[in-house]
């Protein structure tokens, strides 16, 4: 059957099972094919995770009352720059413990040992996995004149904003950075939120939800700016309608409020006919008025106030899930509701929305997000797929071959983001 057949029929399933929300009138095989269709993969891994990092626990003992602060470190910081900081903890009671998430390819990090007044007294090799526990001592340490300055550790996220109707999969429709900050023994963590890119002209809204993190166990959520990321918005807010920076989800779960449009986000204006125009930002090096420009990152930072350390400790990378809340369209004549697009593990939560009451029926091996353990990852320019593979003549082409690879199978090439194969094609 051809696209054009697939379209027809999803478009009939779809609407139907949005308008009766009938099991029995949304048929799962003409849904699952469509979707495999349009997928940039020939025969993709039906049993994909779609994670890049790994999460674990190290307790480090410090007998040396010289040593303040621990950090644990992506590379050594006498060798390298960039490195980044993956856990940051004061040592109490002779010991730090540290919870941190890496890229799952990681297998050497390195232990900083700080002084109170923020000296880098040195650093030790720490295997990945070796250790559930390792003491360090000043001699233990290794040290030089020259450091280059660690930096907190920053994911990026990327996303198709079409769910539950696929699209081109150059995953930049939103780009964020978000860069995290906390040690052990403070209340509060600390994200950075950067909007990086939009490469779509239907506008969205945007939030991140905090997993296992409950609404009451927050004191609050403060933005560090004096404006929110869409001050000003002219319009009636119909995609995020609760007040405030933080918001109760429907599973009593912590929601962080970013932006209602999109576009309003990086223009701040109204055309002349008082529409905020679709312009697609920062995903295209050729600029075409009203339909695509260049903007810099809009960035925020939220101060996460808990109520204890534990829930403090417990808000790892793994738990943060940015999410698209957006109106999906089926053609321009016709609306499909309103959806959330969360990351993969979160894909079915339904956070603000409801929209999730027959989960199975949309439960496939695609994912419309990606979580990339990379502070400067470059994504593909607009209409550009991150890669695609032709199972009929073996053929793979795109900015991130490799990235076919991990979607045909998932225990391989974790480390996909950083072989880029055509330069060219990226923003």
């Amino acid at each position: 059957m051809n696209k054009v057949f697939y379209f027809v029929a999803l478009t009939v399933v779809v609407t139907l099972s949005l308008a009766s929300c009938s099991k029995e009138l949304f048929d799962k095989e003409v849904y699952d094919d469509f979707v495999e269709n349009q997928f940039m993969i020939d025969n993709a891994d039906p049993n994909h995770d779609w994670c890049l990092t790994k999460n674990d626990t190290l307790i480090v003992k410090t007998p040396d009352a010289a040593i303040y602060r621990v950090q644990l470190l992506t590379l050594d910081p006498y060798d390298f720059a960039g490195a980044e900081i993956a856990a940051d903890a004061v040592c109490y009671g002779d010991k730090a413990e540290i919870t941190f998430t890496v890229p799952v390819t990681t297998n050497m990090l390195y232990l900083a040992a700080l002084s109170e007044d923020g000296t880098y007294l040195g650093v030790v090799p720490c295997p990945y996995g070796f250790y559930k526990e390792m003491e360090v001592t000043r001699q233990s340490l290794k040290k030089r004149d020259v450091i280059y300055p660690p930096v907190p550790q920053t994911f990026t996220y990327l996303y198709e904003s079409t769910f539950p109707i696929p699209d081109d999969f150059d995953y930049n429709d939103m780009v964020l950075r978000i860069t995290k900050s906390y040690d052990n023994l403070s209340t509060q963590v600390y994200l950075t939120v950067a909007l990086t890119a939009a490469g779509t002209a239907s506008s969205y809204a945007a939030a991140i939800h905090l997993g296992g993190v409950k609404y009451d166990d927050l004191v609050s959520v403060e933005m560090l700016e004096d404006e929110a990321m869409d001050a000003g918005y002219p319009l009636q807010r119909a995609l995020i309608t609760e007040g405030g920076t933080l918001i109760r989800g429907r599973n009593g779960e912590a929601v962080i409020r970013l932006f209602e449009n999109v576009h309003w986000v990086f223009s701040k204006k109204r055309d002349e006919m008082g529409r905020i125009e679709g312009i697609k930002y920062n995903t295209s090096h050729v600029q075409v008025e009203r339909v695509s420009a260049e903007a810099e990152p809009v960035v925020r930072t939220f101060r996460i106030n808990c109520k204890t350390r534990e829930t403090a400790r417990s808000i790892t990378f793994d738990r943060i899930d940015p999410f698209i809340i957006h109106n999906a369209k089926i053609d321009e004549a016709m609306d499909a509701g309103i959806w959330e697009i969360h990351t993969y593990p979160y894909k079915f939560t339904g956070v603000l929305r409801d929209c999730f009451t027959d989960k199975d029926a949309y439960d496939n091996h695609v994912s419309w997000a990606l979580v990339i353990p990379q502070c400067d990852f470059r994504y593909p320019q607009e209409g550009v797929s991150m890669s695609t593979y032709q199972q009929e003549i073996d053929a793979t082409f795109g900015p991130y071959e490799q990235f076919a690879d991990w979607l045909k199978n998932h225990q391989v090439s974790h480390d996909w983001y950083l072989h880029v194969t055509r330069e060219q094609l990226l923003y």
